[in-house]
């Protein structure tokens, strides 16, 4: 294997592939990053058996082959050297040689046959969805998401419901739940759920980047999805279990919220620091409400609604309250009160 390569090329590409080297693993080859280079392109992979990332980009191919190289020197070594081009060769078995100018390391890899390859989706639906679609269905769940994978893992991703004609995203951490609807999505021919990690969108959302571009290929199967950009890819695990209850206790920085006909109080107590009130009135609509609910649970569901005013639902103390837009459909918010 040897190719000659451009600096920033190679550390965007390097860049976007080492978040899905795992970091607690006990397989050696998990630490590495796989590069092959055919057809005057180099592909570079890395995994941690869950989530796995794929890039392919443009270099000079001076002769094809297939390496492994630790990801924790590869990104690091490519950032400190000084000219733009850069060449990658492996001689004598897995010793891989980084040149630019005057600069040279040396490496050593692990053989490719190592490398587990990523998973495919043999018989699975394919949907096409705008990217700034995908953004919103991420953006406005994944705040609420848990981000403990270990005790709970079923509250750490967001359920992805992909119905005729529309798609819904649901995100919950068990107090709190988030709902995004969206229409437009191409490709459906019958309902299907999966629960996806919250890491592995927050990832696809590091890969779109800012700008919207051309529609996305979502292959959704039984037990992986895959999401397809131009020339990147990143295939996930979904999450074995839908048990999204509503019953965790937070009680840190409750919020008392007391709505009288026309107007509502909010008053919130801090121990040890004071209190502090404010009333307001309803834009519209009327209403008795004597609930308390944790501060940073309506401020984050409130940055999520684009709409000059909000609607609040309240039908009893141990119901959730409702938030969404007062004019606009396709977002919900759910906030279970706090018990007093």
């Amino acid at each position: 294997m040897r190719a000659i390569c451009k600096r920033e090329t190679l550390i965007k590409n390097i860049g976007v592939v080492q978040r899905a080297v795992s970091s607690r693993s006990t397989l050696p080859i998990l630490n590495n990053i796989f590069l092959e280079t055919k057809d005057g392109r180099m592909r570079a992979v890395a995994t941690d058996l869950e989530i796995g990332i794929e890039t392919q980009f443009e270099v000079n191919v001076l002769e094809e082959g297939t390496i492994t190289v630790p990801a924790k020197y590869l990104l690091e070594i490519i950032r400190r050297l000084p000219s733009e081009e850069i060449e990658i060769a492996v001689e004598k078995g897995s010793q891989i040689h980084i040149t630019s100018d005057k600069a040279h390391f040396t490496i050593s890899g692990l053989p490719a046959e190592e490398f587990p390859a990523l998973p495919e989706i043999k018989d699975g639906q394919k949907l096409l969805i705008a990217p700034k679609d995908l953004r919103r269905l991420i953006e406005e769940t994944s705040f609420v998401c848990s981000k403990d994978e270990t005790t709970r893992p079923e509250l750490s991703g967001i359920l992805l419901i992909v119905l005729p004609e529309k798609m819904q995203a649901v995100g919950t951490d068990g107090s709190r739940l988030a709902l995004v609807e969206i229409e437009g999505v191409t490709g459906q021919s019958a309902k299907q759920e999966v629960l996806i990690p919250g890491r592995a969108l927050e990832e696809v959302l590091r890969i779109m980047g800012e700008g919207d571009g051309e529609g996305m290929d979502v292959l959704v199967g039984p037990n992986l999805v895959e999401f397809h950009l131009p020339s990147k890819k990143l295939v996930t695990r979904t999450i074995q279990s839908k048990r999204c209850s509503l019953l965790a206790r937070l009680v840190s920085h409750r919020l008392q919220l007391t709505s009288r006909e026309t107007k509502i109080l909010l008053k919130v107590t801090v121990p040890e620091v004071g209190s502090a009130e404010e009333e307001l009135e309803w834009a519209q609509g009327t209403g008795d409400m004597d609930v308390s609910i944790n501060c940073r649970y309506l401020i984050e569901g409130l940055r999520n609604i684009k709409t000059e005013h909000a609607f609040f639902g309240f039908t009893g103390k141990d119901r959730p309250i409702v938030i969404k837009p007062s004019d606009e459909k396709g977002y919900l918010y759910l906030a279970m009160p706090l018990r007093i």
